[in-house]
C-alpha cells in the first residue's frame, strides 16, 4: 500500500493562521504537483486532512485533480503541534488494507509522519507530494518511494536541524 503526503500549497497573508487560506500561487503548486503525478496515485480510496483551512482546500483540489468520488476525513490528530503520540494513534486508524492514502498537513505534523514510518529526516516544502511503501502502520516499516515538488524530483533529506529553517 502507498502512502501519499501532500504538504499544503503556499498561504495567503492573514492575522490568525486557523484562517491562513492558500494562495494563488499555492492553487497552483497543488494543482501542477497533482496533474504530474495523478497516474500514480489511481489507487487511492482514502483521504485524510488536517481541520485546517488551506489544507482542506489543498485537498479539494487533489480530489478534483484525482476524480476522488468518496468523502475527505478530518483528524484532529493532525493539526499543527500534534505530538507524536497522536499522529501514531491516527496511523493506528487508518484501513492499510483498503488501498492507498492520501494524508496533508503542516510541516512539523509531515515530518514527524515520515521520520516514524521511515527513519528519515525528509524536508517536506509547501506544495510538494511524497509516496511511501508501507505494509502496516509501524516505526521503520516504510520507504520512501519519491518526492516531487515544483522545483525537483529529488528527495530532499536534511543534513543537519538547520536544513529544516
Amino acid at each position: 500500500m502507498k502512502l501519499f503526503i501532500l504538504r499544503h500549497g503556499m498561504t495567503a497573508e492573514s492575522e490568525a493562521d486557523e484562517r491562513r487560506v492558500l494562495s494563488e500561487k499555492g492553487i497552483r503548486e497543488v494543482e501542477d504537483i497533482m496533474r504530474l503525478r495523478r497516474a500514480d496515485m489511481h489507487g487511492v480510496t482514502q483521504i485524510h486532512s488536517s481541520p485546517m483551512i488551506r489544507v482542506k482546500q489543498t485537498l479539494e483540489i487533489a480530489a478534483k485533480t484525482l476524480g476522488f468520488q468518496g468523502p475527505i476525513s478530518e483528524s484532529q490528530h493532525l493539526t499543527t503541534g500534534s505530538r507524536l503520540n497522536e499522529i501514531v494513534r491516527f496511523l493506528g486508524d487508518l484501513d492499510f488494507d483498503g488501498g492507498d492514502i492520501l494524508v496533508s498537513s503542516h510541516q512539523s505534523c509531515t515530518s514527524i509522519l515520515v521520520l516514524w514510518l521511515t527513519g528519515e529526516d525528509i524536508l517536506i516544502p509547501n506544495g510538494s507530494l511524497l509516496a511511501i511503501e508501507v505494509e502496516k502502520p509501524a516505526q521503520g516499516c516504510g520507504k520512501i518511494l519519491w518526492q516531487e515538488s515544483r522545483n525537483s524530483s529529488e528527495v530532499k533529506r536534511t543534513v543537519s536541524f538547520v536544513d529544516q529553517f
